[in-house]
């Protein structure tokens, strides 16, 4: 896991230069390699380029904005499961909602400490280790789900044993959260089909029966929009 942190590439998506160099300073001296862009169009050629592993986004860049990039590259096939961290001026509890509902893994309102923004960068690539495969036991919280056990447990106790496309179905929730996933989407990664009818809705209902209350009250279905898992 250690190894992911240093010397992982972020792509650092602002437009202010104070607020860009002072967090490019604290991330390189923290031992990322820190690829700087100040406009959505020039952060989208790098992000192909190069590949990071971790994105910054500013919310406000002046060709666009940070939610929209954030729904670019969450929408990228290969690339779409990098942590990414919005930045904001804005406060509100309803702006954080928007930037989380369209991918992101973190909201700092600014002016942000560099030094927490390192902190932040690196936790989210300790967690990216552990999802790309580092371990097959995730953690959220209590909850930990065993994919070679195919097993799950509360409070290290193990709980009723789920089907296999229960169990795929938290697994894939839990590994992305807390972003929303698409029904077209879990349709074609978890039951590898594009029909549209109400699989995913029994399953979550068969779901929230056999999980703790505890566990199942953090299995959210968005309207319109998906479902995710949220701690």
């Amino acid at each position: 896991m250690r190894a992911m942190a240093a010397g992982a590439t972020v792509l650092l998506v602002e437009d202010e230069r104070g607020i860009r160099v002072a967090a490019e300073t604290a991330l390189v001296l923290g031992g990322l390699r820190v690829i700087p862009a100040d406009t959505v169009e020039s952060a989208w050629s790098l992000f192909l380029e190069h590949r990071p592993q971790l994105a910054i986004l500013d919310l406000k860049l002046p060709d666009g904005s940070g939610v929209d990039l954030c729904r670019r590259m969450r929408g990228h096939e290969a690339l779409g499961d990098i942590p990414i961290i919005i930045l904001t001026g804005k406060t509100g509890l309803g702006s954080k909602r928007f930037g989380f509902d369209a991918g992101a893994d973190q909201y700092l309102v600014k002016p942000v400490d560099p030094e927490e923004l390192l902190l932040w960068s690196r936790a989210l690539l300790r967690r990216l280790a552990l999802d790309r495969g580092e371990t097959r036991v995730l953690r959220a919280g209590e909850l930990e789900l065993d994919a070679a056990a195919h097993m799950v447990r509360w409070k290290k106790t193990p709980l009723p044993r789920l089907t296999v496309k229960e169990f795929d179905f938290l697994y894939f929730l839990v590994k992305h959260r807390p972003r929303v996933i698409s029904r077209m989407r879990l349709l074609k990664e978890v039951w590898r089909t594009i029909t549209v009818d109400h699989v995913i809705d029994a399953h979550l209902y068969n779901l929230r029966k056999k999980l703790p209350q505890e566990v199942s009250d953090h299995l959210q279905n968005i309207p319109g929009k998906g479902y995710r898992y949220i701690e």
